[in-house]
């Protein structure tokens, strides 16, 4: 079995293995590896007359060393995929056809998020233009996240070898939300905020990041009782 096969998930009968939202994890964690490894790379040598080549030699993309500009140009996509685009991306890598689900901006959760992240980035770039604080940089840096990633999973769809792909990148929308409402609480400690403002903020942040939870729960019992 090739490298390529175990990344993945074939067994030796080349018969799709079914990973669960850790296995998923653990593919996403050494994905985001490579990516901050490629993106530094990137900046290093973006000047360099020779950089494609050097990047792939030292990202030990060996198989790409010989290929030509048309070809390089796709594995250079591959490392820049938008937030949005993920589950897609990857549907595409691996072979998964498009499910006849609704779009995700369909979804209540996805749209509450989403109004969410547009309410607070018009928030923050209104009362702090130029306020240098940690709190505020942590919740601006999250809020977008959790709306990214309900997106990013509903593009693996719900079958039961992929659901496991959709409940990761759940998480870490989940993950990002926890981190918004920490940070909510230290600007609201701070008085950073009108009370009632920080107020109608904080419980807008809850409900997504409760509800966000509620769905991964949802999404697990799918998985369970998809399994043969």
């Amino acid at each position: 079995m090739s490298e390529h096969d175990q990344d993945f998930g074939h067994n030796k009968e080349n018969e799709p293995e079914i990973w669960d939202e850790h296995r998923w994890e653990e593919f996403f964690k050494e994905s985001d590896k490579r990516t901050d490894k490629y993106i530094q790379l990137l900046d290093k040598y973006m000047d360099h007359p020779d950089r494609d080549r050097i990047i792939a030699e030292e990202m030990g993309w060996d198989h790409l060393l010989d290929e030509n500009d048309d070809e390089t140009d796709e594995w250079n996509d591959e490392f820049i995929m938008d937030d949005f685009e993920e589950g897609e991306g990857w549907k595409e890598l691996t072979g998964y056809e498009p499910t006849d689900f609704d779009s995700f901006e369909n979804l209540p959760l996805y749209q509450k998020a989403h109004e969410f992240t547009v309410d607070s980035i018009k928030m923050v770039n209104a009362r702090f233009p130029d306020r240098d604080d940690e709190s505020i940089r942590t919740f601006a840096r999250n809020v977008t996240i959790p709306a990214a990633k309900i997106a990013g999973g509903f593009g693996f769809g719900f079958e039961p070898d992929s659901i496991g792909g959709n409940i990761a990148n759940c998480k870490r929308g989940l993950n990002a939300a926890n981190k918004v409402l920490n940070a909510l609480y230290e600007i609201g400690e701070k008085e950073f905020l009108d009370r009632e403002i920080y107020l109608d903020y904080y419980e807008r942040a809850k409900e997504i990041r409760d509800e966000l939870a509620i769905y991964i729960v949802e999404l697990r019992e799918r998985f369970k009782r998809g399994l043969p």
